[in-house]
């Protein structure tokens, strides 16, 4: 069904519930706060009325509704996109990098290594990118050695539409932090929006604290990724809680469905 159908009725009934206040600032441009069944909806970029028209930033009501919104810099082009709707992937190459591996363990905190977390939820992930008909192309898939230019080397020679690099996160400060996190290649719309759209998904696939979206020019495999590329950290192991959580296969596939949902909705358009 497409889109403007699906959501049409969703919009008709909330339409009704969000309302604008104006906030008497003294100037031309006067700031909006703008209430969802009452509550105020926070702002990044406050919503303002210039020559009475009422500017709002559409992602942060949009968000407020529980839809994912994406946008796409080449087409011009929003998609928000309402309920569990993936499209399919048929036609296309994902590589998914589970991050270390061999004797680069990565993290390790109660005997557990990071890279074998990786290497699970990486799996989970490309079953679940083929289940929406994708061709998903691991990197490594043991426990071996695996240079981070290879990692990209491979992604170009099956000239993959996307390359996912799996990792677990660590905190030697703070043992009570957790949440997703996603990183990008500074100067690239395209990485930004995949990595904006995987976190979105990830976070609502598992419920996970959103820890952003964040500029990681300094990461080898962003930096030499030939197509758009993100790096998503899976949770924190430094903190016991969500230790137990990566561990667990049900959370592992969760995490996966995020990926390839946020994979596939990011290839849609």
């Amino acid at each position: 069904m497409p889109l403007m159908k699906r959501t049409t009725s969703f919009f008709a009934a909330l339409i009704l519930a969000l309302s604008l206040m104006l906030n008497v600032s003294g100037s031309s441009r006067r700031t909006v706060q703008v209430r969802l069944n009452g509550e105020a909806v926070p702002f990044d970029t406050a919503a303002y009325i210039e020559n009475n028209r009422t500017m709002v930033p559409l992602r942060a009501v949009a968000e407020a509704l529980g839809l994912t919104v994406t946008w796409h810099h080449s087409g011009s082009t929003v998609d928000l996109i309402h309920g569990d709707w993936t499209p399919s992937l048929a036609g296309r190459t994902i590589v998914v990098d589970p991050g270390h591996g061999g004797s680069a363990t990565g993290a390790v905190y109660e005997g557990v290594k990071e890279s074998a977390l990786n290497l699970a939820i990486a799996q989970k992930t490309a079953a679940a990118l083929e289940a929406l008909g994708a061709k998903a192309v691991l990197t490594r898939t043991g426990d071996t050695d695996l240079s981070l230019y290879a990692r990209t080397e491979l992604a170009s020679r099956h000239k993959a539409d996307l390359f996912l690099s799996v990792h677990c996160n660590s905190s030697a400060t703070n043992r009570e932090a957790t949440g997703i996190y996603t990183a990008y290649k500074g100067g690239s719309r395209q990485s930004l929006a995949l990595a904006d759209l995987l976190r979105q998904t990830m976070v609502g696939a598992t419920g996970a604290a959103d820890m952003g979206t964040h500029n990681r020019s300094d990461l080898a495999v962003l930096r030499t990724a030939r197509m758009p590329a993100s790096l998503v950290e899976c949770g924190f192991m430094s903190t016991p809680s969500e230790l137990r959580l990566l561990q667990d296969p049900s959370y592992q596939a969760l995490l996966a469905q995020g990926i390839a949902r946020g994979a596939a909705l990011y290839l849609a358009a």
